[in-house]
């Protein structure tokens, strides 16, 4: 009898456990049906395609610095137009116009006097300002009389004159880089000719 009395509280324990078991399988369960249906438990915040397509596209339309139009002011109204290549091509033909001078060649000097007129020609188109002066302005009241001059003293076959005039011009060139604040460009009489293959002389 002690043998099966024992036998039975064994079998009594395991019932009990099994449904202590069964008990907490279901809290569980219930607790994750109660999440589940947003009873108190927090969940992770489902993704929001719009809101971050909005995001996107605000982010695009934001100008980085410097993309903003009207950013150049008056003192930069050149960037269009490239004043410095205007200048570096007026300065390589009155370098030309020296040696032409020198050797007497009228006929090349009218000649890179009119291309120097046709840069400034296109100057006109843009009006650049810098700093501002008013850069074509400046060459109509400064430079072309000046370069006037140089042919009337070529014409005149007079070379005295014609070196003072061409100098008189480059004054003018850096009084203008002076006034917009380019001092550190100062021109010269050229120290070489920059048509290296073309024969200034006219014999």
């Amino acid at each position: 009898m002690r043998v099966n009395e024992k036998r039975m509280m064994v079998d009594a324990a395991g019932d009990g456990a099994g449904l202590r078991g069964a008990r907490a399988l279901v809290a569980v369960m219930v607790l994750a049906w109660a999440c589940g249906a947003g009873m108190g438990c927090e969940r992770a915040p489902e993704s929001q395609p719009e809101a971050r397509a909005t995001e996107v596209e605000a982010s695009e339309a934001t100008p980085e610095p410097g993309d903003g139009e009207g950013e150049h002011d008056e003192d930069h109204a050149h960037d269009e137009v490239h004043l410095g290549a205007h200048m570096f091509e007026i300065g390589r033909r009155y370098a030309a116009v020296w040696y032409a001078g020198e050797a007497g060649n009228k006929a090349m000097v009218d000649y890179q006097i009119h291309e120097i007129e046709e840069v400034i020609e296109e100057l006109r188109e843009a009006q650049p300002v810098e700093e501002g002066v008013d850069v074509v302005d400046y060459f109509d009241r400064s430079v072309l009389p000046g370069l006037e001059k140089v042919e009337e003293a070529i014409e005149a076959g007079d070379s005295a004159t014609f070196e003072r005039e061409y100098d008189a011009v480059i004054a003018q060139c850096n009084a203008c880089h002076t006034a917009t604040k380019h001092a550190f460009i100062k021109i010269g009489r050229p120290a070489f000719n920059p048509y290296a293959n073309v024969n200034m002389d006219t014999k």
